[in-house]
Order: C-alpha cells, then sequence, then structure tokens
C-alpha cells in the first residue's frame, strides 16, 4: 500500500538508477575517448618536437656550409687579388721601362690601364 501512495518516489528511485547506468556507459566511451585524444596529441606533439628538432639541426648544418662557403670565396678573392696586384705591378714597371723619360706617356698608359684621370 505504501507504493501505491508514494509510486512518485518509487518511480522516481527506478529513474534515478536507469538514468545513471546509461550514463555511465556514456561517461565510460567519454573517458576512453578522451584518454584516445590525449594519447593522439602526445603522439603529435612528440612528433612535431622531433622535426622541429631536425629543422634545428639542419638549418645549423646549413649556417656552418654557409660560413665554410664564405671564408672559401673570401680566401679565393684575397689570391685573386694578390695575383692581380702583382700583375699589375708587373705592368706598371712594363709601361715605365718602355717610356723611359716620358712622364706623360707613363701617365697616359697607367690612366688607361686603371681607367682612372690624372688631375692637372
Amino acid at each position: 500500500m505504501w507504493i501505491k501512495k508514494h509510486w512518485k518516489i518509487v518511480f522516481l528511485a527506478v529513474w534515478t538508477i536507469v538514468v545513471w547506468l546509461f550514463s555511465r556507459k556514456n561517461a565510460d566511451g567519454a573517458i576512453k575517448a578522451m584518454k584516445a585524444n590525449k594519447e593522439s596529441y602526445e603522439k603529435q606533439i612528440s612528433v612535431l618536437k622531433d622535426q622541429h628538432k631536425a629543422e634545428i639541426q639542419e638549418r645549423e648544418r646549413l649556417r656552418l656550409k654557409y660560413e665554410e662557403t664564405i671564408a672559401n670565396i673570401e680566401k679565393k678573392y684575397e689570391l685573386k687579388e694578390k695575383e692581380l696586384s702583382k700583375k699589375e705591378k708587373k705592368r706598371v714597371q712594363e709601361i715605365v721601362k718602355e717610356a723611359k723619360d716620358n712622364p706623360g706617356e707613363i701617365d697616359k698608359k697607367i690612366e688607361n690601364l686603371f681607367g682612372f684621370n690624372s688631375i692637372n
């Protein structure tokens, strides 16, 4: 008789248990999905960190190669500059020998050789 009189309380208790059971299944699924997402994100972060590390190493390798190349170019430039200076000195000596006592001719030939004009 008590159940007939208080059927709402019994219904509410049964309803609460049913909802709790169904929501528990959904909660377990949600927890599993969240764990799977977390693992996926951790893997992605790991891959990104590895890629970043590789990128930094490659950038450092390229920087070192660049510096080495620049150093080689500078050495070659210095050698060519010295070689050119020797050639220029030799050519000036030849000009002076050819035009022994004619300073005007020496000036003209040197101006033509180096591409500049003297101030008179």
